[in-house]
Order: structure tokens, then sequence, then C-alpha cells
């Protein structure tokens, strides 16, 4: 295939279009779920998928709850029970709410800190017991402290306290009575006075009719009633200043591996609960692509490889390609299928760029483990590092700027590399730059063009920012392998490079999933392609 018939390529099959905002948006499959449905089975695969951070904090949520239990250990508590004797006729509910009122009031607290000298305000005395109704005649007064006996000793002092400051209570209520009765009874004495001086015998039987004597009957009247009524009262405050403590207070017995479990437990269910929704909620906000379909949808082509996990470099510093890690399982799956995507031929030669989107290290290790492959089967081989970061010339053991030779070069296996410098524009190859008598034009890197010249293939790897653009990219290939990261990318950024990768040009041989979702069941075909009855004759070319 001559280099004019590479450019006179129609468009892929996907037929993107520059003014398509919503991607394919009026091509979706009929099964595809509407925009913005959530679904049972969208949140269970949430779940799956960051099940590792869900577990982990459980068991952070289980060890806090441990360490609470060691660290802030349970107060030393003590219980006093008082039996408790109300006005008859009054609602035992209400009597009894009546009564923890005044056994938690300030009155209460502040008698009991002046008696014992303790250092607590009123309200950090009154935060550390409670009064509870068990019964409608039974009150616990449960306290906490220090110790077993500080406990036993401070609810045995606020019991008391709290009876001798009902007694007063009880006993106020008799005052206004009495005040009644003294008045009634100066008032009867004037009456008999008034009798008295009418000439009247207030003690005689048949009392005569005249007003002295009738003011003189209803002042006795009223005494009468006033003092029943004290009468009344007094019966009334002695039996409900029989009111007191059924027992000596006791501290309250704790048992140790029931309250570990339940801290344990309620740290557990925590975690859980707290774990279950941070998940739910980060994929409910997140606008991260997880599935193939969704992001072939994005990027426009297809996935044709999904591996699991690439291994991760932890040093400080990143060294040369080892041997372990062209041989991990993934780089080798990753590295082989970049193999498969190359079209040999011998003009122009052969090139291969592979874009990553989210995950430069990882395709640094696949692309140099590729290079050494073919480097071992006797080919020359131009690496070219436009990634900005100059992963992949590190892999090959490349520092510097320009055209060297890579560290694994040899007698019989040559690998050149070129790292562009860093501050400058983004570089530009020969690739369908020709000349005449067919011949690529000479750059101004002549280490670059004599190194082009005699290569038998070029592997580009490279990072795109809409800021600059993609232009450069169509000067070393005509074919590109996108690779992305399943979670790692949102729909936007995965959109805009499958768009850069065309405006320059390039067509989207290949798009490749690193980490791939273990809940995703689908193909990775983009809805477009999939509704295309075009057959795909590339499969067959092969």
């Amino acid at each position: 295939m001559t280099n004019q018939q590479l450019s006179d390529q129609p468009a892929t099959s996907t037929g993107w279009a520059e003014d398509d905002d919503g991607l394919f948006a009026e091509q979706r499959s009929a099964s595809h779920p509407p925009e913005g449905l959530i679904t049972l089975r969208f949140l269970r695969d949430a779940v799956v998928r960051h099940a590792r951070i869900w577990l982990a904090l459980a068991i952070i949520g289980f060890t806090g709850g441990l360490a609470t239990y060691f660290l802030l250990p349970a107060p030393h508590q003590a219980a006093a029970r008082l039996l408790i004797t109300t006005r008859e006729g009054d609602d035992p509910v209400k009597a009894m709410a009546t009564e923890i009122s005044l056994a938690t009031s300030r009155t209460v607290a502040e008698r009991t800190i002046a008696l014992l000298k303790l250092p607590d305000t009123p309200d950090q005395l009154l935060a550390g017991y409670t009064a509870t109704m068990l019964t409608s005649r039974v009150l616990q007064i449960q306290v906490q402290a220090k110790t077993d006996e500080q406990a036993t000793k401070l609810a045995t002092i606020i019991a008391q306290t709290y009876l001798i400051f009902r007694r007063e209570q009880i006993g106020l209520d008799e005052s206004p009575l009495v005040k009644d009765l003294t008045a009634a009874q100066n008032e009867l004495s004037l009456a008999r006075q008034a009798v008295v001086a009418a000439g009247d015998d207030p003690n005689s039987p048949k009392l005569p009719n005249s007003p002295e004597m009738a003011r003189f009957n209803a002042a006795g009247d009223k005494y009468r009633f006033i003092q029943q009524q004290l009468l009344d009262q007094n019966t009334r405050a002695s039996k409900m200043n029989a009111s007191r403590l059924l027992d000596t207070p006791t501290p309250v017995l704790v048992h140790a591996k029931r309250a570990l479990a339940i801290k344990a437990g309620t740290g557990l269910a925590a975690g859980l609960f707290l774990g279950l929704g941070f998940i739910v909620v980060r994929a409910l906000i997140s606008d991260r692509l997880w599935k193939r379909q969704d992001i072939s949808n994005a990027l426009g082509a297809r996935v044709r490889l999904s591996t699991g996990r690439p291994p991760r470099n932890w040093l400080p510093f990143r060294g040369t390609l080892r041997p372990s890690q062209a041989g991990n399982p993934e780089i080798q799956l990753l590295s082989q299928h970049l193999g498969q995507r190359i079209i040999w031929s011998k003009r122009p030669t052969p090139a291969l760029a592979v874009v990553s989107v989210d995950d430069v290290p990882a395709c640094a290790l696949a692309v140099a483990a590729r290079a050494v492959a073919l480097a071992d089967e006797g080919k020359h081989v131009l690496v070219a590092d436009l990634t900005g970061t100059g992963a992949l010339a590190q892999k090959l053991g490349v520092k510097q700027p320009g055209t060297r030779d890579s560290q694994f070069s040899q007698p019989g296996r040559r690998i050149d590399v070129y790292l562009p410098d860093p501050n400058g524009l983004p570089p530009e190859g020969c690739y369908l730059r020709l000349g005449d008598n067919n011949r690529p034009n000479r750059s101004a890197d002549v280490q670059l063009d004599a190194a082009w010249d005699t290569a038998d293939l070029v592997l580009t790897l490279a990072t795109l920012s809409p800021a600059i653009g993609a232009d450069h990219l169509g000067t070393w290939a005509s074919r590109a392998a996108v690779v992305v990261t399943a979670g790692r990318s949102t729909a936007a950024k995965v959109r805009a490079t499958g768009e850069l990768v065309r405006l320059a040009g390039l067509e989207i041989d290949s798009a490749i999933v690193l980490n791939a979702d273990r809940t995703d069941e689908g193909v990775g075909v983009a809805d477009a392609e999939a509704s295309s009855p075009a057959v795909d004759l590339e499969m067959f070319s092969r």
C-alpha cells in the first residue's frame, strides 16, 4: 500500500462527526439504559467493584471499636433505687416524671457538690448521672465515676439529697394553708369580739339573728374548713415523706466480654454502613468510565483487549525494564497485542502509535517489552517517547534528550530511543512527509532521520492534551492504539482523546482497557459500529 493510498483512505466506519455533541446519542441501541437511570444492578456492581474499600472500612470500624474498649474504658457505675410515694389520685406516670425532674434539678446537684466538695460544675454532675422510672413507684438513680467506690458514694449522696429536697418541697405546700389558717383565726377572733360588743353570747346555743352573729358563723366555718385542709395536707405529707432508699447503692456489674462484643460490633456496623454509603455516593456522583461499552462509545472505537491490573512500581525512582516486569502476564498480554496491531510493509516504515490516556507507566512497560522482543527477532526498532515524562526512555536506559542507543542494544539487537526536549514543542516525525523519489524529507534532527531510515519499525508512546493538540502525532504514525484504564478517566477525557487522534489523521486501530471491571459483561463495541450492517473486512484480511 503506497503513501498516497494511505492518505486517501476514507474515514473510519464509526462515522465520527465534529459537531456530534451527544456522541452517537441518536444511534444508541434499544437495550441501552436511559441516561441517569440508577438500577440495583448498577449499585450492586459498584459494591462488588469496590469490595476492597468496603472491607477495609469495615475492618477499620471493627478495629476502632476494639480500640475504644481499651483506650476509652467504660466508666464505673453504681445505682440507687428509691421507693416513692406520691399523692393519692395522681397519674403514676406523670407523678414519676415530676420526681425525675426533682432528682435531676440543679439544686440537688449543687447540694451534692457542696457535700462532697467536688470540682465539677452542676451541669457536669448532671451529665454524670441519670434518673429512670423502673415502675410506678420505684425510681433508680444511676451514677458514673472513675471507681466503684466513688460511684457508690456519689449515688448514695445524690439519693439522700434528693429525698431531703423532696421533703422540703412537700413542706412548702403547707405554708399557704398555715397562713390562711392564721388569717381565718384572726378573723374569727374579731367576729367574736363584735358579737360580745353587741351584747350577745357567742357560746349560747340559741344564737340571735344579727349581722354580727352571721359574720361570726361564717368566720367559724372558714376556720374549720382551712383547718381540715391543713390536716389532710399533713396526712398526705406524712405518707409522701415515707419515701426511702430500698437498699444500699451498689456498683453495676458490667460483663467485660459483652461490652467488648458490643463495641466491636458497633464499630463493624458503622464501618460497613459508612463503606456502603461511600461506595454508593461515589458511584452516583462519579462520571468515570468502567464498562467496556461506555469506553467504546466515548472513544468511538472497538475495545479489542481487556487486561487485569498492571504491576505497580512503588520504588521512589524508576529503573530500566526488568525481566520480571516484561514477564508479567498483564504486560506480556498487552505487549503481544501491540505486536499483532503492527502492519509490516516496506514503504512507508511500519509505525504504530500507542496513546496512553491515564496510565503511562503500564504503557511504557508494554512498549518497552515489545521493542525488546522485536529486537530479539532481529528487527531494528526506533522508539519515540512523547509522554513528556521520559518513562519509556528510562525503561530502555536512556535519560538524555536526543536519539540514542538503548541500554539493550548489542550486536544483533538494535533499539534506538528518541527522547525530545521536554521544554520544546511536540516534535514531528518523518511518517508520510515525502519528498522527491518517495523518500522522507529531512528534519532538523539528523540522528532521528538516520535512525528512521534504517529502522524496521517505529513505536511511539504519547500522551495528548487538548491545550497542545495532536497534529504532530500524524507525523509519527497513521494508526494508533489507545489505552484506557477502567475507572480512572471521565467520559469527556476519553472522548477528547479520540477526537484528537482522529483530527490528527490517525485511525484508532484498537482500544485497550486496563484493569477491566470484573462485573463488566459487555463486549466493547461502539453502538454506531454494532448497528452498522458493514462487515469488518479486516478480520478476513489477516
